[in-house]
This record gives C-alpha cells, structure tokens and sequence, in this order.
C-alpha cells in the first residue's frame, strides 16, 4: 500500500491544510468522483434512522419572498415536500430522515459500494451503527426544551419513533444488523461485530424493557488479506514479566519479543460517551476511531470518513501520524471540523476554502 493522492472531487465545497481534506457536498456524491483503492481505512458513524434532523434542508423554487406556511413546514410530522402557497419544493439530502427502513438501508448501501471502491483492496472499514425502536403513526419532532443538550444554534430536531412496515410498535428494529447484512451481500467481508459498551450512558424512563447502553461497531474487509495489527491496541498486562501470563499476551514464540506484552482487547469495548458542546452530542468518543485506526490503517496511510461530522474520526486519524478526508452534508459542520482540526495541525492560520 503506497502513498497515494485521491483524485480532488469536482462541484464540492473543500478545505484543505497540511494532512487534511473536508469536503463539503452528499458523501455517495464526491465518493463517487474519487479515485480507486485511494484510503487505506475507513471509519464512520452515519446519521441513525429516524432520530434526528441536521436541518440540512432548504425550499428550492417557488415565489420569492415567500415566507412559506406553517402548514408547509418540513419539521411537522406529516412532511410535506411543498408549499402549498408558492409550490417551493423542500430539498434535503440527509441520510436517516428516509421515510422507511429499507429506504435508509439502501441508501447506506449505495453509500458504500462507492466507498468500497475507493478503498484499498487490503483496506478496512469501521461501521458504528446504533438502533431504534417502532413506534406508530408517523414520525414527529419534539420541540427543544430549556433544558435540552440539542438546543442552540444548530438546531438539531430529535424525532419521536414512526412506525415500521411489518413491525408492531416496540419492536426493536435492528437496523445495525439489517445494514451490516445488506453490505455483505454486496459483497463485504464481516469480520467483527464489537460491541460498544459505554460507561457511562443516560438514564432511559422506560419501565416494560431494559436500558438501552450499548452500540455495534462493525468490521469489514474488501478481501481476506488486508492490513491488522493487533499489537497496536493489545490492552497492557499488569505483570508483563510473567511468564505464565505470556502464552495468553502475545510475547510468546512467533511475537516480537521487544513489544510491550498485552492481551486482545476483544469484541466488548467499554468507553464513556464523550458530548461536545460545539457540535452534535451524537458524536462518539475519541477512543473508538483511535483503536480502529491503530489497528486498521497502515502507517501514514490515509483515513476517510464519508459521515465526518465535527470531525473526530479526524482528530484521531491527526493523532496518530495518518492523513485524513472527511465528507459531511452540513456545512455548519464543516466549519466545525475545520475549527477542531486546525487545532491539530502545528499550523498558525487555516486552509483557505476552495470551491470547484
């Protein structure tokens, strides 16, 4: 796997500085003008079904001026795409916001048949997926209350649970599998399926199930071979002189001997949520994109994240001595990639946005 620069996405806003490339347009869209095998390692938490709206949309056409009726209003639970008043259409490209199910696994799975392209044949791609449960009638959006962690600025809009075609209400929906699924018929190899255990997730009201306080974390592969190294996240063994303890630890014949012993960490990984006031509080912790990234991409290889976000992916592909491309819709959030990436940098001012 050598070096290599992908080829620059056209009609999409980019920054650009040092190690660092955001793009700012539909991931499936600028995967698709990039070039092949160009990423050695993928890692990527996309927008969960039916949780949440990025108020990625805008009214396209009509009359201007209008001001477009409350009836018309996109965020009500029956979803007009138009305004009754001037025929404006609603435009928004976000993923999770599909009217169904199978909608969102489709589009997750056009998705990433782009990215398999894009990704080096002995590459890796780390899928952080979360589930939600039926509901009935449509999906309505709940108003931000004084107290809310999604309130400010950004307005992101949280989404009562609609109901699922072929589901009774309360059914959890799987979605993490049904993806996980979807993209080995396309031909993904699934390696693993972690689990993210977090430590310190929120208190739920539900009283007729059990809590909900963990994620999935999928591995999958383009072939068979590809690059691991599981030394690099090895969990450090409290008497590594131990040579009982070394059989199980990786310093016995056929290791290094001159590494660090330490065990595999397993397919349970327990880590704390980490919410960050400058962006979505869906962001994940640091700790998930450094294992996957120690242990997935080559040395000074190149890490996409086509869901990129406030870009923590990013952060921790900087960290670890890897170059890093980043696709997000919202351009707020591109801003806010920018912001927390400049920080890693050693640069004194930022990259200039280029428009191609």
């Amino acid at each position: 796997m050598t070096g290599r620069q992908p080829k620059v996405p056209d009609a999409h806003s980019t920054w650009s500085s040092g190690p660092v490339t955001l793009y700012t347009g539909d991931a499936r869209d600028v995967l698709a003008n990039m070039s092949d095998a160009s990423v050695d390692c993928i890692v990527t938490s996309p927008p969960y079904w039916g949780l949440r709206s990025y108020d990625t949309g805008q009214w396209c056409g009509g009359r201007s001026g209008c001001g477009h009726t409350a009836a018309s209003d996109p965020t009500t639970a029956a979803q007009p795409r138009s305004c009754p008043a001037c025929g404006a259409t609603w435009v928004d490209g976000q993923y999770g916001q599909e009217a169904t199910v199978s909608e969102y696994v489709d589009h997750l799975v056009g998705v990433f048949d782009q990215a398999r392209r894009v990704l080096h044949p002995q590459g890796t791609l780390w899928l952080n997926l979360g589930d939600s449960y039926a509901g009935t009638g449509g999906r309505n959006a709940r108003p931000h209350g004084p107290n809310s962690i999604i309130r400010g600025s950004y307005q992101r809009r949280q989404w009562s649970p609609g109901a699922v075609s072929g589901l009774t209400a309360k059914n959890l929906v799987g979605i993490p599998w049904r993806v996980a699924l979807a993209l080995q018929t396309q031909g993904w190899i699934l390696r693993n399926a972690a689990v993210w255990a977090k430590t310190n997730a929120q208190p739920s009201p539900v009283r007729d199930r059990l809590t909900t306080t963990y994620e999935m974390v999928f591995l999958f592969t383009r072939g068979q071979r590809y690059f691991f190294d599981l030394d690099a996240i090895r969990i450090p063994v409290k008497y590594p002189h131990d040579r009982r303890r070394r059989s199980a630890t990786g310093s016995t014949r056929g290791h290094d001997p001159s590494r660090t012993p330490g065990k595999n960490p397993g397919d349970v990984w327990a880590f704390p949520t980490r919410p960050l006031r400058e962006a979505h509080f869906a962001a994940y912790p640091i700790e998930i994109p450094l294992r996957c990234i120690a242990s997935g991409c080559r040395p000074g290889g190149t890490v996409l994240d086509p869901f990129s976000g406030a870009a923590t992916t990013g952060i921790a592909a900087l960290q670890l001595g890897r170059q890093y491309i980043g696709i997000d819709l919202s351009a707020k959030y591109a801003r806010i990639a920018e912001h927390r990436l400049h920080g890693h940098l050693n640069r004194p001012e930022p990259g200039t946005a280029a428009h191609a």
